[in-house]
């Protein structure tokens, strides 16, 4: 009943010192309690689904295991040893960094430039634009690899009889079949398939652009270059920052458009190291689970090497940030 008077407008001004100032009401003890029921489902989910799996990779690759027989065969750190030395492991690093950078590379601007023209007031039929870029991220992966596996086919393909009927060719182009293409094919296709969730990404950034700056800059004769030069890409820089990042890290994983368009191929031309770790894991008996957690743990610390700067970046975006006072 106490604790009811304190929280009524006569309890309230009873709390008020001299200043004016209202004092904090109490905590009670059975409001604390509220704080680990909440987060209880966040830290099992956490636990089940991130680190048990990391610390069970890494118990893992300490062994020469099958996956179904029972860790026996201790071998410490023979197989991060034989990693070292293994070329296809080699390879399909130096294939997975070629791939993260260059569909980086290629997807953030054109998402961007695309972005800033769809949030213009002067262009019509915003909505119709937006799905039509936004359509292919709904596409699975495996449905897209496999209307290009189709679209690509040197044979019958649509790509290739459309340049034979325009003469712009004399022989089917298997780009897929070719270890100097495989890879530049997978990353055009990745490109579009993933295209749609980058404009969002970059949409949601301009929103936070003031239009003032836009007007003032109209005011002053700037073009539309100037303004996404000297307005925009500054504004944004600090959200840029984070999708950059989330773009490396996210093509770092690239698996299933590898899958499904040439299984590596040919030979371990179209190899990724996610790809290497099913392929040691699951895919060639006798399977080697220990060994393909030690490529997984190893990859995990080489990624994480790759993308450590976010922190250094972020901050000086920031402050760049602060600098235009916002």
């Amino acid at each position: 009943m106490n604790e009811l008077a304190r929280t009524t407008p006569a309890g309230v001004a009873e709390r008020r010192g001299a200043g004016g100032e209202t004092e904090p009401p109490p905590q009670t003890g059975g409001s604390r309690l509220w704080i680990p029921v909440f987060l209880l489902p966040f830290l099992v989910l956490y636990g089940g689904f991130t680190l048990w799996p990391l610390v069970a990779t890494a118990f893992y690759s300490l062994f020469s295991w099958d996956g179904v027989q029972p860790l026996t065969d201790f071998v410490g750190l023979g197989n991060y040893q034989r990693i070292w030395s293994d070329p296809i492991f080699w390879l399909s690093l130096k294939n997975t960094i070629v791939f993260a950078v260059i569909e980086t590379a290629i997807k953030l601007p054109l998402t961007l430039l695309v972005a800033v023209l769809l949030t213009r007031r002067w262009l019509l039929f915003k909505a119709f634009f937006r799905t039509i870029f936004f359509l292919p991220i709904i596409l699975p992966v495996a449905l897209a690899g496999l209307v290009f596996t189709y679209l690509l086919n040197p044979s019958n393909g649509a790509l290739n009889s459309f340049l034979l009927e325009h003469n712009l060719v004399h022989t089917p182009i298997d780009l897929l079949g070719h270890g100097n293409t495989a890879l530049v094919a997978i990353i055009l296709v990745a490109t579009w398939q993933i295209f749609g969730q980058y404009m969002v990404y970059w949409m949601a950034a301009l929103q936070n652009v003031p239009e003032e700056l836009y007007d003032a800059a109209d005011l002053d004769g700037a073009n539309e270059l100037q303004k996404l030069l000297h307005i925009t890409l500054p504004m944004i820089r600090p959200v840029a920052v984070i999708i950059t990042l989330l773009a490396l890290v996210n093509a770092l994983h690239v698996f299933g458009i590898v899958v499904t368009l040439t299984s590596g191929g040919p030979g371990q031309a179209s190899y990724t190291v996610s790809y290497f770790i099913y392929n040691e894991a699951f895919s060639e008996a006798p399977f080697r689970y220990g060994y393909g957690s030690a490529a997984a743990l190893l990859f995990a610390v080489l990624a994480f090497a790759f993308v450590s700067g976010q922190a250094l970046f972020a901050r000086g975006a920031m402050r760049l940030r602060r600098d235009y006072g916002i």
